[in-house]
């Protein structure tokens, strides 16, 4: 009964009209009642099992979609086209732990919230199985790379069933399709010249995966307090992002709600900004030094007067 309970507290929240609704009855009446019912001694609970609990949950599911037709339009979504949603394709340099499970629960009432509205819904999670810190990862344990990556994916992918998650697919980036989806990307970007090579320098942390400036160590370490080395002229490649910057810029103001919360749409829109102006400033530096880094420094000013960084 107690199970009933919480299924039905759930998929009430799933059919109002706001996927934060749906989240909010989730977390305000599905976790209390199904912890409560962890704590009876009721030997019904201990012999229901996920897949039993996933097929009453699809069951009401289908049956409370037949009455809906789409979501609330917005200036980007007329809400009722295809909707994608997506986990973090987690990392596997470690186990999953509560942050997985809680970014996986959220992603995964929007998806039943959207599939009830009618929508047609593509809802992913996966494992990034590249970078310097799963190679370390790897050589800590005194194992293969693709044989650690291998062992710790499997982690992911189960947590997603033990939670009953209604991802349709789980991508690893290792998986030959993803190979050769991105090597299919990559080509096209070079061939409209979008990506070119160059050189960047700077003190890098490898667990943050970010470059910092002096300005920004604190200690000798990250703010993050990560360790950090220098790399001296390691030949990157970038994208022209100085191409689309105005466009983008122009399609975030005529879609204000495109990006969410509004302090991360101000921080896209500053670091595309901040690019046009280094890219100007490497063009007044060819012809004059001095004139590059005045303008450059009344831009700037301009820039932290209008975004209000400080």
């Amino acid at each position: 009964m107690k199970i009933t309970m919480a299924v039905l507290a759930y998929l009430a929240g799933l059919t109002s009209r706001s996927p934060v609704s749906a989240y909010n009855a989730f977390t305000r009446f599905h976790t209390p009642i199904r912890s409560n019912a962890l704590r009876s001694s009721s030997p019904k609970f201990h012999t229901i099992k996920p897949k039993d609990l996933n097929r009453a949950l699809y069951r009401c599911e289908s049956s409370l979609s037949m009455s809906v037709t789409g979501t609330d339009a917005t200036s980007f979504d007329d809400g009722k086209s295809p909707f994608f949603i997506t986990t973090p394709i987690y990392y596997v340099n470690d186990v999953p732990h509560i942050g997985h499970a809680y970014t996986s629960t959220a992603c995964d009432v929007i998806a039943r919230y959207m599939r009830l509205s009618g929508r047609d819904v593509m809802f992913l999670s996966g494992t990034d199985e590249h970078g310097q810190k799963v190679e370390a990862s790897a050589a800590k344990k005194g194992v293969n790379p693709q044989d650690f990556v291998d062992d710790v994916s499997v982690n992911f992918r189960e947590l997603l069933e033990l939670m009953n998650v209604s991802n349709d697919y789980f991508v690893r980036t290792t998986d030959s399709q993803h190979k050769e989806a991105v090597q299919h990307l990559w080509k096209d970007l070079v061939d409209k010249g979008a990506i070119y090579l160059g050189n960047y320098e700077g003190w890098y942390s490898i667990r943050d995966e970010c470059y910092y400036n002096d300005s920004e160590l604190v200690d000798g370490k990250a703010p993050t307090g990560a360790e950090v080395e220098w790399v001296v002229k390691e030949p990157s490649y970038f994208f022209k992002l100085s191409e689309y910057g105005d466009k983008l810029l122009e399609f975030y103001e005529q879609n204000p709600d495109f990006i969410a919360p509004e302090s991360r749409k101000n921080e896209v829109s500053t670091v595309i900004t901040f690019w046009q102006i280094f890219m100007v400033l490497e063009v007044f530096l060819k012809h004059s030094y001095f004139l590059g880094v005045i303008i450059c420094e009344r831009w700037i000013e301009r820039l932290i007067s209008e975004q209000n960084i400080i």
